[in-house]
């Protein structure tokens, strides 16, 4: 089963959309306007699509209705240096995930797993 896009939503696609571009290093793929403006920038995950779609502002009160966490294939040090060059604190880590959260909150990671069947999956295979 293949996924074919995750989404976030933000109320600003185009800045999001800029961040993970800059921070992850993804391509922009396509741009979907309406009546009111942007309403979604479409990057690429590798064969999956991350759509950054036009959506109200998370609030404390209102808990998170957004997806938890986009996992970004990578490993170690470089992407420890990338992340902080990119002003991205990391929040925590394990063996194999650097986790850190984007302008909007959301959480995201950068994994290197040394589990075959992750690195053949993650490597488009």
């Amino acid at each position: 089963m293949a996924v074919h896009h995750l989404a976030l939503r933000s109320p600003d696609p185009a800045t999001l959309a800029a961040y993970y571009q800059r921070v992850l290093g993804l391509v922009e793929l396509r741009r979907s306007t309406d009546d009111t403006g942007l309403y979604s920038v479409w990057l690429d995950l590798g064969g999956t699509i991350l759509m950054v779609e036009r959506g109200h502002a998370r609030t404390a009160d209102q808990g998170w209705d957004g997806m938890y966490l986009v996992a970004h294939p990578g490993s170690g040090p470089a992407w420890s240096a990338r992340l902080e060059g990119c002003c991205t604190p990391i929040e925590g880590r394990t063996a194999f995930t650097l986790y850190a959260r984007d302008p909007e909150g959301n959480r995201f990671g950068v994994s290197s797993f040394p589990d075959p069947l992750f690195n053949t999956l993650s490597q488009g295979s």
